[in-house]
């Protein structure tokens, strides 16, 4: 059905609606703020979904103008943030908010770096090389000293800065060596998970417990949030291949767990609290691709969205435009609603940079990403638009009973194209089996595009490349509308 022209219902295979005028039919594709139809991450020829919703994508904004999609951010180097100024190694954490003005700190394998909103401090005593350190793990700040957490070679440990010129690379040794080593603050106390186990931190009485919580063997801390009065933390089962999620005392003064989630047959990435809900990334381990974003309720996970790629950690999320920033196999996708009126959607946003990311953060606003490749290195942060974006409608069917669908024509309606601004139109037909010529909408200060298409077909969909376009000027893509008639093949 429609209201207010626009699809309800799942599935566009049953209700997409074709306007039958006369042996005619019209279809409009709006509301892009749908993003990923919910089962492109399993089928890239999906019919599932509505009129906004994409089968596949790279690289496109959903959230900036909620309703248009365009496309997503570049990313530049921030100063001295490749191997020829002060990234010489991958970050893999950066604190995710200001300890002062316009400024954070990072760790990477064996050193921690000081960040501004522009660049990578290269003037000593940074970056700081710590004393036998392997692996940085995390930073963390609390009441005016910086924490951060590493593995050395037989052990973990926690160093400390007091943010003028003092290190203490050996503040805290014996923990784990894990490989995950997630942190989080409240007041005066830092809890922190390193391998089974769970220590804590009490600042106003420098008093440390390094095993407060024992998980057992097998078992790995994956995440520590601080949510409704009470310490929510993620662990994950190696063995058995199984998670669950505890609630403990915000006091963090006992070994007892107030309450305890049996995840089962998943494994975490992350927790996130945002606007009172803590949301959950985790793999479902029963299939392949099986990634998904949902959200605490009660003693469950209820699923939210899904996508491909890899599962996302804690030192890979954080808060932009009111959506869940993350990564997922080298790509940075966006999850939530910008605002409370619009659905929960994902959507791929940007490219993480190099093959391999580490960190993602937002401490000043702007998103930024850690990657290496090879011998490459950098830190990179948003910035104008990138060309390397592409966007393809779910399939629609145009058969109806022994007839196809012949394509007259369609309109697209932009924004008021700056100079340069252009994308390329195409049609996929029959299952993707074949495409269209390119149609070009590139006029400056021209806002409706026509083109004649004179296809027949059983089913197409739309496909938008924005690699003729450029990195200042966006085309914003508002409204497409396909006109056809049905006839005998």
């Amino acid at each position: 059905m429609r209201e207010n022209g626009a699809w309800t219902g799942t599935a566009i295979s049953k209700n997409k609606e074709l306007i039958d005028m006369e042996n005619k039919f019209v279809v409009k594709l709006k509301n892009f703020f749908l993003g990923a139809s919910p089962l492109s991450h399993l089928d890239e020829l999906t019919e599932i979904g509505n009129s906004g919703h994409y089968s596949s994508a790279s690289n496109v904004d959903i959230i900036t103008k909620p309703g248009i999609f365009t496309q997503g951010p570049d990313l530049v180097n921030l100063t001295d943030g490749t191997q020829a100024g002060a990234i010489t190694e991958l970050v893999n954490h950066i604190l995710d908010v200001a300890v002062s003005d316009d400024t954070t700190y990072g760790i990477s394998t064996t050193k921690l770096y000081k960040i501004t909103s522009t660049a990578v401090i290269n003037t000593a005593p940074f970056p700081q090389a710590i004393t036998g350190c392997v692996s940085g793990k995390s930073v963390a700040y609390l009441k005016g000293g910086l924490y951060y957490f590493f593995k050395r070679t037989s052990d973990g440990a926690i160093g400390t800065y007091d943010l003028a010129s003092t290190f203490n690379h050996a503040w805290q040794t014996g923990l784990q060596a894990a490989d995950l080593m997630p942190s989080a603050t409240k007041e005066d106390i830092l809890l922190f998970g390193h391998g089974r186990y769970v220590g804590v931190y009490f600042q106003s009485t420098a008093s440390m417990n390094l095993t407060r919580l024992d998980f057992g063997t097998n078992h790995e801390v994956a995440d520590i949030v601080f949510h409704g009065n009470q310490w929510i933390i993620a662990v994950n089962n190696s063995v058995g291949h199984y998670s669950q999620i505890y609630s403990y005392d915000a006091g963090a003064t006992t070994a007892l767990l107030s309450d305890e989630i049996a995840v089962g047959l998943q494994k975490i990435g992350f927790l996130f609290p945002l606007n009172g809900v803590v949301y959950v990334a985790y793999r479902d381990l029963s299939f392949t691709g099986g990634y998904k974003i949902g959200y605490l309720a009660g003693r469950k996970i209820e699923s939210v969205v899904s996508f491909s790629g890899s599962l996302p950690l804690y030192n890979q999320k954080t808060l932009f435009k009111n959506t869940i920033l993350f990564l997922s196999g080298g790509l940075v996708y966006s999850a939530g609603a910008v605002v409370g009126e619009l659905p929960f959607a994902i959507s791929q946003l940007a490219d993480g940079g190099y093959t391999t990311c580490g960190a993602l953060a937002a401490p000043f606003g702007t998103p930024m990403i850690a990657s290496t490749e090879g011998s490459n290195f950098r830190l990179a942060k948003f910035s104008g638009y990138t060309i390397s974006s592409n966007w393809r409608s779910i399939i629609i069917s145009t058969i109806s009973g022994k007839l196809s669908g012949y394509i007259d024509f369609i309109t697209v309606r932009t924004n008021t194209l700056g100079s340069g601004a252009a994308a390329v139109l195409k049609l996929e037909f029959d299952q993707a089996s074949s495409i269209s010529d390119t149609y070009n909408i590139a006029t400056t200060n021209k806002r409706k595009h026509i083109f004649n298409i004179n296809k027949l077909c059983d089913d197409f969909r739309i496909y938008l490349d924005f690699s003729t376009g450029s990195a200042s000027n966006p085309c914003e893509i508002k409204e497409i509308t396909i006109f056809g008639h049905y006839k005998e093949d």
